[in-house]
């Protein structure tokens, strides 16, 4: 594994902790990560709070939408171990400084507040462009990021790459791809490269996909044991 390859604690160390909580996303800076990915939504009082689905019953105690749940509501909420519903600035306060951090755009009208936010935190000093990866496998989200003309960088998310997705690579101008494991092949690498973005697939939880995937020439990976794949 070469220095550049890019190692993403997907949702924190979250194959031994609860996901998207600032236990795991502690976890994995603690094992030396220098990537974290996370998914936002907003909460009913338009909060950006750090959870994976638009449901709850998967990762809390409750049940129902995020969305139509106040963050002190979410905040009542056990996401596994005791840990809280995390909101975006804590995170983003835990990794100031220690590592990267990729926010996936999950929840409807996610772009703005954001991209709000991020630019507070640039503008007060902060944070730094070249801390934030933001992503999303919807375009309504990214597109109206991308027009905000944030700087930050953008990625694109599909299993499967279309047409209709190398070109929104291309309109985005995007820093970065990112696919499916299964999706992965010599051309779709070579796609990539003719584009001059990096490819980063996910999610790669054992040692064999990953060194069939480096064979490939991918760029990173997002894994859920970020602690297997330490670089020397």
């Amino acid at each position: 594994m070469t220095k550049d390859f890019i190692i993403i604690a997907h949702r924190g160390a979250s194959a031994r902790y609860p996901e998207n909580t600032l236990l795991a996303f502690g976890k994995a800076l603690e094992g030396g990560a220098t990537w974290l990915e996370l998914d936002v939504h907003l909460s009913a009082d338009g909060r950006l709070v750090v959870i994976h689905d638009e449901y709850l019953e998967r990762t809390t105690n409750g049940r129902g939408l995020v969305a139509e749940m106040s963050l002190a509501q979410l905040r009542r909420l056990n996401a596994g171990l005791g840990e809280r519903v995390p909101v975006l600035e804590e995170v983003l306060d835990l990794a100031a400084g220690r590592a990267t951090v990729n926010i996936e755009l999950k929840g409807k009208a996610t772009a703005v507040p954001v991209a709000q936010l991020l630019q507070q935190r640039i503008a007060s000093g902060g944070l730094h462009l070249d801390e934030i990866l933001v992503s999303s496998l919807d375009e309504n989200e990214l597109i109206p990021f991308g027009q905000l003309q944030t700087g930050f960088r953008l990625a694109p998310v599909a299993d499967r790459p279309d047409q209709r997705f190398w070109q929104l690579a291309e309109k985005l101008e995007a820093w970065s791809v990112h696919l499916e494991a299964a999706s992965v092949s010599s051309a779709v690498v070579a796609k990539a490269r003719q584009q001059g973005r990096k490819l980063l697939v996910y999610t790669v939880n054992d040692q064999q996909t990953l060194a069939i995937l480096e064979k490939l020439g991918v760029d990173g990976v997002f894994t859920d044991l970020p602690e297997l794949f330490k670089k020397p």
